[in-house]
């Protein structure tokens, strides 16, 4: 029995049946140089093979009695693989707009509570794509290819271990050797009685306290180190929005959910950032920026009067006791959950040229990493840590329910996430890896999440959406493509 962090509990805490809290991935696996079937049960076989090496896929978490304290993870005694691992519904040939239909709707369910709290889809059959002028698909996806809709909750992880769990799930090579047994048998845990969990809780409850008082003079030095950062980026014009202008991004969510998958050339982006002076990030969020300026301007009647500002999530890992510090990563950073911070950048939406647009996200994006660092990560953390659980389930279930984000100014518009994957090619039992989608929650208020992943030399492309507010978020992928494309058509050309 493990207690969780504050930071992986406030996930639980804050899930609504119109926003669950899970992350959404789909690799895609071409499987056409194998001499051997590859489907459902080659899949189920690989994940039996190395459970051991993802020990979060059998922890169940146990929440005490009346939420006194965070929730603890357990070995499930009950775990079975095969309640979590199934082939997809879908009858061969499956289209790419069938497979974006499908994780549609794997992502608008919640996940079951009572068990390991993830699940994943084998989806056979997918037809030939090659990508073309719309980025309808991967380059390169085969007869054949098959894809995995993995759906885990996000109190397991973030987007940075769940680079490690590619890592753990998939090889280097087509002709990897079988993965080495474990050197220990599992061993499941005792469900915990109520009296026993009420007694760790009250334990941790108590044992917490003493980091009230460091973890609050932590959150006011950070808040006075914000607002003195603030004030000088404001008298200099360049400052960071307290607010996001509304949109039809901002609102009530429903339980519906659409999702766009696209693929662009991961050198093609090196190559803008080389070509104006900017990183990979910068491009991305230009890129969205662009798509989002062409969205609006044909569905909603207008632009906003002013930028639009998106969150960005921060992997915190590495950071020290102090704001920015630079202790090392510790024992809880080498073994999932989250470590996550956030920072907010405005996405100027004019002018038109979409060169001008990238200069100024990356001035905003300089921007928002200075106002980060001020604040820093461990005051979050800390704070999360100290958070009473039934206060923030009760506050997210409220603002869920009466939809105050229909009445509440927005923060921000979206969230755009870049998660760094691997360099390499990667298999699954010979099988090639020609993509991997990543894609995270939206939030009530917030009804698009975009998230990238480089993988070799693509750029994976996930975008989430409420189509109850954003009804055609196939839109939104294929500028995002075009948008990358002009920007390289600017770059190859000296403008």
């Amino acid at each position: 029995m493990e207690r969780m962090s504050g930071m992986d509990a406030a996930f639980l805490y804050i899930e609504t049946p119109t926003m669950p809290m899970h992350v959404v991935g789909v690799v895609v696996l071409d499987p056409s140089g194998l001499d051997h079937p590859f489907g459902t049960e080659e899949i189920v076989s690989v994940l039996a093979e190395r459970l051991h090496l993802i020990p979060a896929f059998r922890h169940r978490a146990l929440a005490p009695p009346a939420a006194i304290d965070h929730p603890v993870w357990i070995e499930d005694p009950e775990f079975d693989l095969a309640r979590h691992v199934s082939r997809a519904p879908l009858a061969a040939p499956v289209s790419w707009e069938d497979l974006e239909d499908f994780v549609g709707q794997v992502a608008g369910r919640p996940l079951d509570r009572s068990r390991p709290l993830w699940e994943m889809w084998v989806v056979e059959g997918l037809e030939p794509s090659v990508g073309g002028p719309g980025g309808s698909g991967p380059v390169g996806t085969e007869t054949g290819s098959v894809a995995l809709v993995a759906k885990l909750h996000h109190s397991i992880m973030d987007g940075a271990a769940g680079g490690e769990l590619l890592a753990s799930l998939f090889d280097l090579a087509p002709d990897a050797p079988p993965v080495p047994p474990p050197a220990e048998p599992w061993v499941p845990d005792d469900v915990p009685s109520a009296p026993t969990l009420v007694v760790s809780s009250l334990r941790s409850l108590l044992a917490r306290q003493r980091d009230v008082p460091v973890a609050v003079s932590h959150a006011l030095g950070g808040l006075v180190d914000t607002a003195r950062t603030w004030g000088a980026q404001r008298r200099s014009g360049k400052a960071v929005p307290l607010l996001a202008p509304r949109t039809v991004l901002n609102g009530a969510l429903s339980t519906r959910r659409s999702v766009s998958l696209v693929t662009v050339d991961l050198d093609h982006v090196r190559e803008i950032g080389q070509a104006f002076g900017a990183t990979v990030n910068d491009v991305v969020l230009a890129a969205t920026a662009t798509a989002l300026r062409r969205y609006l301007s044909t569905t909603s009647g207008g632009l906003p009067p002013r930028p639009l500002v998106a969150a960005v999530p921060v992997d915190a890992r590495g950071e020290g006791p102090d704001r920015g510090g630079g202790q090392g990563p510790g024992r809880d950073q080498d073994r999932g959950g989250n470590h996550l911070s956030n920072m907010m950048v405005a996405l100027p939406l004019e002018p038109d040229d979409p060169v001008a647009r990238l200069h100024e996200v990356h001035d905003h994006a300089v921007a928002s990493k200075a106002l980060h660092s001020a604040f820093g990560t461990r005051a979050l953390q800390e704070l999360t840590a100290i958070a009473a659980p039934a206060v923030m389930g009760t506050g997210a279930w409220l603002f869920s329910r009466l939809k105050l984000a229909n009445y509440v100014p927005p923060v921000s518009n979206l969230i755009i996430s870049n998660i760094p994957g691997p360099p390499i090619d990667l298999y699954c039992v010979g099988a090639r890896v020609t993509a991997i989608f990543p894609m995270g929650p939206v939030m009530e208020g917030m009804a698009m999440n975009v998230t990238v992943l480089s993988e070799a030399h693509r750029l994976d492309v996930g975008i989430m959406a409420c189509p109850d507010l954003v009804s055609h978020v196939e839109l939104l992928g294929s500028s995002f493509v075009d948008a990358v494309s002009e920007l390289r058509r600017r770059a190859t050309s000296g403008r």
